[in-house]
């Protein structure tokens, strides 16, 4: 009998730890792929969790996929070390900025840098573009920087496919984000102090444990309430870089499909045209109405990309199988036209005002 029960208490021991083993190995290995996914899940691989601007571009970072590298400096910038003892021209925006698909001597602030009217002036040019970004965000992030620069000039560029989108609401992919609307005379950030571990968050980079956290409450402006918001966040801009006398110049960037229908309906029958969709065209003269509204300088790029693609295929000037960001040569394109408009209606020598064409 002693026997007996002594077998059996070792057989409970025995099946005890095993059952102990295969739960702390269980949970051992839940946390590796969790960590995994935590580290490796985010808007872009060269960024990082921010607690005021949802994420930022890793500093002194460089990420490559033996094809396409990207380098950020010690501020996080996509350039070359910032120089104090030079003027700065300042890139504002979001993947389209940034450069997202191409190597940074690809990139439109490379290809401005090397104009030769800018390089005469001796000008650096600081690509704070950010992947992922909405208006807010520039703006936020322009705040943070400007006074550790010596800016000249200020270039805000809006994708209009979705930075609409991305300034209404309070996530990015599920990440959490900064949303700025405009209450009472005042631009008030209703995400002020965003938490690693916000519910968004948490839902979108764990794999398998986030169904313990149930649902996220998102917050989403509604559409004609962003335009004031977005209105005055623009404003906002100008007006910090008017603080140094440093003027803003927009960027309308359109999306390649965009491109494609303006093209179609310029140069074919109205019938050959149903097939694109109106979407694109639609946000981009949204943007185009509210910098006029507002009497904003910029630069309408699809009119230059519609005549360009009149005499060539604007597949050229976008990355392959991608209608949102441009190619090394649409990169330069639109750094050129940029130079072009600043040779031709602004002198970088003054502060002076733009043309309103």
């Amino acid at each position: 009998m002693n026997r007996l029960i002594s077998t059996f208490k070792k057989f409970r021991e025995e099946t005890f730890l095993a059952l102990a083993t295969i739960f702390l190995t269980g949970v051992l290995g839940l946390i590796i792929v969790e960590s995994y996914y935590w580290n490796s899940s985010s808007v872009c691989e060269i960024c990082q969790f921010h607690p005021e601007l949802g994420w930022e571009t890793i500093p002194s970072n460089t990420v490559t996929n033996g094809k396409i590298t990207y380098t950020t400096n010690s501020m996080g910038i996509r350039s070359t070390e910032v120089d104090p003892s030079r003027e700065h021209i300042l890139i504002l925006g979001d993947s389209v900025a940034f450069g997202l698909g191409v190597n940074n001597n690809e990139t439109i602030s490379h290809y401005l840098e090397q104009d030769k009217r800018i390089g005469e002036l001796g000008y650096q040019v600081l690509n704070m573009g950010v992947p992922g970004y909405g208006i807010g965000q520039y703006y936020l992030n322009l705040k943070r920087n400007i006074d550790q620069l010596n800016s000249k000039l200020i270039i805000l560029i809006l994708y209009t496919t979705n930075d609409l989108q991305e300034t209404r609401q309070d996530n990015r992919f599920g990440i959490s984000k900064p949303i700025l609307v405009y209450r009472d005379d005042n631009l008030i950030n209703l995400n002020p102090n965003i938490s690693r571990f916000s519910c968004l968050n948490l839902r979108t980079r764990l794999r398998f444990t986030k169904f313990l956290i149930g649902n996220c409450k998102s917050n989403v402006i509604e559409t004609n309430k962003a335009s004031i918001s977005i209105s005055f966040i623009i404003d906002e801009i100008r007006r910090l870089g008017i603080q140094k006398n440093i003027p803003t110049l927009v960027v309308l960037s359109p999306a390649q499909i965009n491109v494609e229908m303006i093209n179609c309906e310029q140069t074919k029958s109205l019938n050959s045209c149903i097939g694109y969709d109106d979407f694109f065209d639609v946000l981009y003269r949204y943007f185009q109405k509210l910098v006029e509204s507002n009497k904003v300088p910029y630069i309408d790029f699809l009119t230059h990309l519609v005549e360009y693609s009149k005499e060539q295929p604007i597949s050229s000037l976008y990355g392959k199988g991608d209608i949102h960001h441009y190619s090394p040569k649409g990169n330069s394109i639109l750094a050129q036209t940029i130079a072009n408009r600043l040779a031709t209606d602004f002198d970088l020598n003054k502060l002076a005002p733009f043309s309103r064409k």
